[in-house]
C-alpha cells in the first residue's frame, strides 16, 4: 500500500515539474557583482511571478511555473527573458543610460 502512494505522489508531480522553468544567472554594476539585492520575475502584464535576492556575487536562481517569455527586474531596470522547460542562463550588465537604468545581456 505504501509504495502505490509513493508512485501516485511521483506521477502527480511528474508533470508539474515538466512545466516549470529554471532562470538563473548573474548581474553585475559598474563591473561589481549586483549584490543583494531584489530580483523580480514578472508575466508581461506585469503580474508578479516570483521574487528573490542575489547573493554576494550577483547570482540569482529562480524557479517559476510557466514557460515562454517573462520580464526580469533588478536595479529599477527590465528586460525580457525566457523559460522554458530546461534551465537558461543570463548574464547582465546593470547600467545607466542618462536617467534610466538598462540591464543589458552579455
Amino acid at each position: 500500500m505504501k509504495i502505490k502512494k509513493i508512485i501516485l505522489v511521483v506521477l502527480l508531480l511528474i508533470p508539474a515539474m515538466a512545466f516549470t522553468g529554471e532562470i538563473f544567472g548573474t548581474i553585475s554594476k559598474n563591473g561589481k557583482p549586483f549584490a543583494k539585492q531584489l530580483v523580480k520575475i514578472t508575466a508581461k502584464d506585469g503580474t508578479l511571478i516570483k521574487s528573490d535576492s542575489t547573493d554576494a556575487f550577483g547570482y540569482f536562481s529562480i524557479t517559476i511555473g510557466q514557460t515562454g517569455q517573462v520580464k526580469l527586474h533588478a536595479g529599477g531596470a527590465i528586460a525580457d527573458i525566457y523559460s522554458n522547460n530546461s534551465p537558461t542562463a543570463y548574464k547582465f550588465d546593470l547600467v545607466q543610460n542618462k536617467s534610466t537604468w538598462q540591464l543589458i545581456k552579455k
